[in-house]
């Protein structure tokens, strides 16, 4: 067996086995397009002789944590034809894909698990979930006429707007990905999907909505606003659809409130459990890390069974991050998807010390709480 990077002359195999195991077809006329986003990912195989057993894809994609952005490899495409699954060949490409990110700097990862349970096994563990919202035609009841408008605007002259108020949105979150002009083009904004913006009566960006409509129902992929007059401003239009569709869909993050918010609560409400994470490189990230300031310093021990580099305890002081040769009862012990969780604020670490995943002394643990993020996390793309 040989893991290796694929060639652009081997992107034709990694596609055929993308459309076998996700059960999808590529048009003829959008393989070209198809093949230039691949080359801007990292995409590793694993062969006997020429043939592609198994192969992932990685993305070099950042996030938030804090208002700083860190590094992020997207895994992504992880397919194993039929006859060769289970004999360990995931295994081994995630392994290599740990290595390659972390030789690249990319300090922590993202995934959406087909399981949450078999990417556990690997080190990332659930992160960040959604609301999913169904709502009948007569709940959608509006709120008197606002100040501004909301218009829709064309792909060529709405994404720098949009990513204003978007910008501006997920500085009250961490973990939401950092969007460049191609992403908006070509992951957000995919076919049928429109950009409908607010501004307020001084001609500011306030919010927007991605959505689609088709077969009498709305598609509402994201709806975010920065005011109450933005949110109600874009809740009536899309209340303005009510002849035209018998249910409106709509994505949130988790903490979202939108059923307190209007007439009839009770719609129809999911929460999905939806991306996973994990610290790639725990040193080059706690070295990144927003502590806050004037913290006091404390030790952590890590424990990482597919990334040995991780392996040891640190010392934490002042924002300065040093390796210990050895801990001591002050030490607060942890692996390393409830480190994971813990400083993107997906979990509290009272929380992960009541249920087990954190031993050690209980004011060390609201001490470690005092110095990380408060804000929660959301993550709304797709890779």
């Amino acid at each position: 067996m040989d893991i290796r990077k694929l060639s652009e002359t081997e992107y034709e195999k990694s596609l055929q086995l993308s459309q076998y195991a996700f059960q999808y077809k590529v048009k003829e006329e959008d393989l070209p397009r198809r093949y230039e986003m691949m080359k801007k990912q990292e995409i590793w195989g694993e062969f006997e002789n020429e043939d592609l057993l198994s192969k992932l894809h990685i993305l070099s994609l950042e996030i938030n944590i804090e208002n700083q952005r860190f590094p992020m490899g997207g895994i992504a495409g992880v397919a194993t034809w039929p006859e060769h699954r289970r004999k360990g060949s995931v295994t081994r490409l995630l392994h290599r894909a740990l290595l390659s990110m972390k030789e690249k700097g990319q300090t922590i990862s993202l995934l959406h698990p087909f399981n949450i349970q078999f990417y556990r096994r690997f080190g990332w563990e659930l992160t960040a979930s959604v609301n999913k919202y169904t709502l009948e035609k007569s709940d959608l009841v509006r709120y008197p006429d606002l100040p501004g408008t909301v218009s829709r605007l064309k792909k060529k002259d709405g994404n720098d707007l949009l990513n204003l108020v978007y910008e501006e949105w997920f500085h009250t979150y961490n973990h939401l990905l950092v969007r460049t002009d191609d992403w908006w083009d070509n992951h957000v904004f995919t076919e049928g999907y429109d950009r409908i913006i607010y501004k307020d009566k001084e001609g500011t960006p306030k919010g927007y909505l991605c959505c689609k409509v088709s077969d009498r129902s709305m598609d509402v992929q994201e709806f975010i606003y920065l005011s109450e007059d933005a949110r109600r401003a874009l809740w009536n239009f899309i209340c303005q659809h009510d002849s035209m569709v018998d249910k409106v869909k709509i994505i949130a993050p988790a903490n979202d409130q939108l059923p307190y918010l209007i007439s009839n609560p009770r719609i129809h409400q999911e929460h999905y459990p939806y991306f996973m994470a994990r610290i790639v490189d725990v040193e080059g990230f706690l070295k990144q890390y927003p502590f806050k300031p004037n913290n006091p310093a404390m030790k952590i021990s890590i424990t990482d069974e597919k990334a040995d580099w991780n392996n040891g305890t640190y010392s934490i002081k002042e924002n300065e991050i040093t390796r210990e040769t050895e801990s001591d009862e002050e030490t607060l012990s942890m692996d390393i998807q409830t480190l994971t969780v813990a400083l993107l604020g997906s979990q509290k670490p009272s929380f992960l010390f009541e249920c087990g995943k954190i031993k050690g002394n209980a004011e060390n643990v609201v001490r470690f709480e005092q110095i990380i993020t408060n804000k929660p996390a959301a993550f709304l793309d797709f890779f």
